[in-house]
């Protein structure tokens, strides 16, 4: 997951380093623009619900 820049607030930074912890994935950015260094956590678990329910949503031409 692609990430902005908390300092210079550059956008679109793809991760430089992914590791998986259990239901955790934790990300290690660079930013190549002013090169400040961060790391974020995601809840696996909380992604997979936001896109089940996106699934499970009718689009206009099934709800037609």
């Amino acid at each position: 997951m692609n990430d902005s820049c908390p300092s210079c607030l550059a956008r679109d930074i793809a991760p430089a380093e992914s590791r998986t912890r259990g239901d955790r994935t934790v990300d290690g950015y660079r930013c190549p623009r002013c090169g400040h260094a961060w790391a974020t956590v995601r809840d696996l678990t909380a992604y997979s619900e936001l896109h089940a329910r996106r699934a499970q949503r009718r689009t206009r031409k099934e709800a037609a």
